[in-house]
């Protein structure tokens, strides 16, 4: 058997070995991995929308005052 025949058959064995593992059954009952990273980019998202909500409140005030 041949250097390239014995990788082939490893791979093929790996990903047999994998597809049939109970873990990607169960997956969507687990919590995400990155969860708690997401929820933090979340976070930050809404902080920036008010954020620049309040850029664009404060930017009208001084427009107002201004005229």
């Amino acid at each position: 058997m041949g250097f390239w025949n014995k990788v082939l058959y490893i791979m093929v064995s790996c990903l047999i070995l994998f597809s049939c593992s109970d873990e990607s059954s169960n997956s969507s009952q687990k919590e995400h991995v990155w969860k708690e990273q997401t929820e933090t980019i979340d976070k930050a998202k809404e902080v920036e929308g008010m954020m620049l909500e309040s850029a664009a409140a404060t930017r009208k005030l001084i427009d107002e005052e201004s005229q």
